[in-house]
C-alpha cells in the first residue's frame, strides 16, 4: 500500500507520506514533526509501561485524548536489530502509532 496525503491545518502545511507493505498497521509507526510524545494504543506493543502515569495530550484537530501509562516499546530496524522507544505515551483512543521527531 502506498498512502500520500498533502494538506493544510491553519497555516501549518502537512505533508504525509507512508510505503506499507505489512498487512495490519498495528506495528507501523509514522513520523510525525507536530507531534509532542511518542503515543500508540497497542498496550501489548510495550515492553514494560507505567499505567500510574495519567494525563491528557491535545491532537492536532484539539481533541483530547488520556494518557492511561507510560512506558517502553520494543521495535525492530530494517536489519532485523532490536531498539527501544521510550516514555512512549499509551493512548487507547489513538488511531495510529507516531514517533515524535519534533
Amino acid at each position: 500500500m502506498h498512502i500520500t496525503e498533502e494538506s493544510s491545518v491553519d497555516e501549518f502545511p502537512v505533508f504525509l507520506t507512508c510505503n506499507v507493505t505489512q498487512e495490519s498497521a498495528k506495528d507501523v509507526w509514522f513520523l510525525d514533526s507536530g507531534c509532542s510524545n511518542h503515543m500508540t494504543r497497542n498496550k501489548d506493543l510495550f515492553s514494560s509501561i507505567d499505567t500510574s502515569i495519567q494525563s491528557e495530550v491535545k491532537l492536532g484537530n484539539d481533541c483530547k485524548v488520556t494518557v492511561s501509562g507510560k512506558g517502553i516499546v520494543l521495535v525492530y530496524t530494517r536489519k532485523n536489530e532490536e531498539r527501544n522507544i521510550y516514555d512512549v505515551h499509551f493512548v487507547p483512543g489513538l488511531k495510529c502509532n507516531l514517533i515524535s521527531v519534533g
